[in-house]
């Protein structure tokens, strides 16, 4: 199945992951704008989005599929994110002050300890705004 091109920037979380769907519906309430599409990893029609990954990378971490065709992901494509979306640009600009290396150690962290943090947060449904 081939990728259609994007009106916009699309992040693809992890739909069955509680702290992954609170985390991308805050994204929703930042996004006032609509400038983003979401949508969760599992969905397939994500598939085409993460062609160009290797099988074992597709659900390694969130994604920003850009309307060029760019993937980023981790901590360091948060910058990415946040520059998608007018509110949050100005945050943008001071994580752009934090090295790659350091962003995606905090991502780390985040990751390795969700289940524990979903537990924390309300749990919801998996927003989705595509395309």
């Amino acid at each position: 199945m081939k990728a259609e091109p994007l009106p916009r920037p699309v992040l693809l979380y992890d739909g069955e992951c509680r702290f992954c769907r609170f985390a991308a519906r805050f994204v929703v309430r930042l996004d006032r704008q609509q400038e983003l599409a979401l949508l969760s990893l599992q969905d397939e029609r994500a598939a085409p989005l993460l062609a160009a990954l290797p099988a074992s990378q597709r659900l390694a971490t969130w994604r920003l599929a850009r309307p060029a065709g760019a993937l980023s992901g981790y901590g360091a494509g948060i910058r990415d994110l946040l520059e998608t979306m007018q509110l949050a640009r100005s945050a943008r600009r001071l994580l752009s002050r934090v090295p790659d290396s350091v962003l995606d150690v905090m991502y780390g962290v985040v990751a390795r300890n969700r289940g524990t943090l979903g537990r924390l947060v309300p749990d919801g449904p998996a927003p989705e705004r595509y395309p």
